[in-house]
């Protein structure tokens, strides 16, 4: 009568195919996943970031730069991210690449007043402000310390594009005018100008020079120019006049003797008597052979009647 029992031991073919059925369900789920999921990141929020910050977030994010644009905004701070595309929060394939735009700031900046700032200081301003330093001129100023800007053309206030180039002056301090101090002894030298403002340094070697031994031969900053005060002068000390012989020029016509004496590093002093026919030079004032200072003043005597 009844229905036969299945054998024991073998498991029902409903059973085998509902457990194929799940691990097929399973199997395609994960693959679905992967594809619509597992292959794809989702691009970071990078509105306000720098560039830099930017580039490093999207690296680590396994993501790159399509490139990099830049455009005005008076909503983002120059040199911060603006805009990227795809925008923050869209996933992407996890080898893409994102475009992202820099703020350049305003349309239109006001150059800031910085007259008496450091120049470095005055530079570093104008960069945050988004325009760019320009040519640096110096002058004297009684007012403006050393270092630091008298103006700026365009002026303070004035509205620039950014990126507009701006020129600066700047102080070279107070204006010194520096006196001659050659031949004087050098403390003396160095005192006068010390007590004008001035800063005195000593040249390394000392020089043959006209002057005594000790006084100053030579000076860095000539006579007569304007320096700033707190500059440097750089005093050269005389070792006194080189010792040269002199030629004997007795029985010279004169002007032989004077040519004579000058190229061998002397002056000339012609001694002429009230009457005379001669240019034959009849003596010298120091006699050939001997040594004398250079530039001395060598007096030559022409034979009277």
């Amino acid at each position: 009568g009844g229905r036969r029992s299945a054998p024991a031991g073998r498991p029902r073919r409903g059973v085998l195919l509902v457990v194929v059925g799940v691990l097929l369900a399973l199997g395609i789920g994960t693959g679905v996943w992967y594809i619509n999921s597992g292959q794809f990141t989702k691009v970071p929020n990078l509105l306000g970031k720098t560039e830099e910050q930017a580039r490093t977030q999207l690296s680590e994010a396994g993501l790159g730069v399509k490139g990099v644009d830049r455009k005005f905004s008076d909503a983002f701070e120059r040199g911060t991210v603006m805009n990227t595309d795809p925008p923050g929060g869209r996933r992407i394939r996890g080898n893409g690449a994102v475009l992202i735009t820099i703020s350049r700031g305003p349309e239109v900046v006001s150059v800031p007043n910085l007259k008496g700032r450091p120049l470095e200081e005055a530079k570093q301003e104008l960069a945050r402000t988004g325009l760019a330093p320009g040519v640096v001129t110096q002058a004297f100023s009684q007012d403006v310390a050393q270092g630091s800007v008298i103006s700026t053309n365009p002026a303070g206030g004035e509205k620039r594009a950014p990126d507009t180039a701006v020129a600066f002056v700047v102080s070279k301090g107070r204006p010194v005018p520096v006196p001659g101090v050659t031949g004087l002894p050098f403390e003396q030298a160095k005192a006068t100008l010390e007590g004008l403002g001035l800063k005195v340094a000593t040249a390394p070697e000392q020089v043959n020079a006209p002057s005594d031994p000790g006084t100053v031969a030579n000076q860095s900053i000539g006579a007569g120019t304007q320096a700033a005060a707190g500059d440097t002068v750089t005093l050269t000390v005389s070792k006194g006049p080189r010792q040269l012989p002199v030629p004997n020029v007795v029985g010279q016509d004169v002007d032989d003797a004077r040519r004579t004496l000058e190229a061998a590093g002397f002056k000339v002093k012609v001694d002429r008597p009230l009457i005379t026919f001669s240019k034959t030079v009849d003596a010298q004032s120091v006699l050939a052979g001997q040594t004398a200072a250079e530039g001395l003043t060598i007096t030559i005597r022409i034979k009277g009647l």
